[in-house]
């Protein structure tokens, strides 16, 4: 997938996580993990950066899961998102208080 694709999808993404944000509670913060790549090499976005680099969608998922977790227990809301076939983001894992 070409970065400017790419970046698209996740600013729409982002886009519509914040406006849902807006909504809620203040006083609690959200964190959205994306996880994209290709075939070959699987990463996951936090904001403006990237973390690692993974063999599978799978294992980035899964790591993505497990760091969400992670911020979910300390009282935060997060959101993993995974690209899918048809290059849209979906919404994979949530941690809601």
């Amino acid at each position: 997938m070409e970065a400017p694709v790419r970046e698209s999808v996740l600013w729409e993404a982002n886009a519509r996580f914040e406006t849902e944000s807006a909504l809620q509670e203040e006083a609690m913060s959200t964190s959205q993990y994306y996880v994209v790549g290709n075939s070959d090499v699987w990463m996951i976005q936090l904001k403006d950066t990237e973390s690692g680099q993974h063999k599978s969608s799978n294992e980035a998922t899964l790591f993505a899961i497990a760091s969400a977790q992670k911020l979910g227990m300390r009282g935060e809301r997060a959101h993993v998102c995974v690209l899918d076939g048809d290059g849209r983001l979906r919404c994979k894992w949530s941690y809601k208080k």
